[in-house]
């Protein structure tokens, strides 16, 4: 996939999650407790729950293509720098994914005699996902948003791309980093997706893209 066609796919997908996680998904994990699976369950649809659960997996999916794309087009690939950025992407994908999986769980919870169990054994299964999803995306988006912005800041610093169009994608990145202490507030989160989303169009919007090694042309 093209570095162009990728930003597009990225940035179509994140924007669609975030609308979505803002608008349905943030008021209820955002409770941390204070709301119960069973409350849950009646407020909001959890087949609406569920396909949020599955858009935001296929957004860690296209962050990882557009990163993937990004090092693939740019960066040197015999360098240890590169390597790392290669290991770490898959570590911090696993565990957004991680969070995502049991925030699916949390909902099926939350449904009546799925389980068999009466609602009172369940009850504090929820809430403790709740907690354990939490802690493992504010890791993932730690270890994601640091990675980001060491490619971003990478790249320029081998003055593969212009400073000016890596800088949504490094803010961004650095946003993402205090996820684990601002969790789960996840205001600076909406600010670092704008910042993915403009950078995102800084790519999607050209038409040709400068060459990675432009002495060989």
């Amino acid at each position: 996939m093209k570095l162009i066609h990728a930003a597009r796919f990225t940035g179509s997908t994140a924007f669609a999650a975030g609308i979505y996680s803002f608008l349905l998904l943030r008021p209820l994990f955002s409770q941390y407790g204070q709301t119960s699976g069973q409350q849950m369950a009646t407020e909001v649809s959890p087949l609406y729950l569920e396909l949020g659960g599955w858009l935001l997996l296929l957004a860690i999916f296209a962050w990882m293509v557009f990163l993937v794309t990004v090092m693939h087009t740019y960066s040197p690939v015999h360098r240890i720098s590169t390597n790392l950025q290669k290991g770490l992407l898959p570590i911090s994908a696993t565990l957004l994914i991680v969070s995502v999986l049991l925030g699916m769980v949390r909902v099926r919870l939350s449904l009546p005699d799925l389980t068999g169990d009466s609602a009172a054994d369940v009850s504090l299964w929820p809430e403790l996902l709740v907690q354990i999803a939490l802690t493992t995306l504010g890791a993932g988006l730690f270890m994601g948003g640091g990675l980001t912005a060491w490619i971003c800041v990478d790249l320029v610093l081998l003055k593969k791309l212009p400073a000016k169009w890596m800088a949504p994608g490094a803010f961004a990145g650095i946003l993402s980093l205090l996820s684990p202490l601002l969790l789960p507030n996840m205001l600076h989160l909406l600010a670092a997706i704008i910042a993915y989303l403009a950078w995102c169009l800084v790519f999607g919007l050209k038409r040709a893209l400068p060459p990675a090694y432009p002495e060989l042309n």
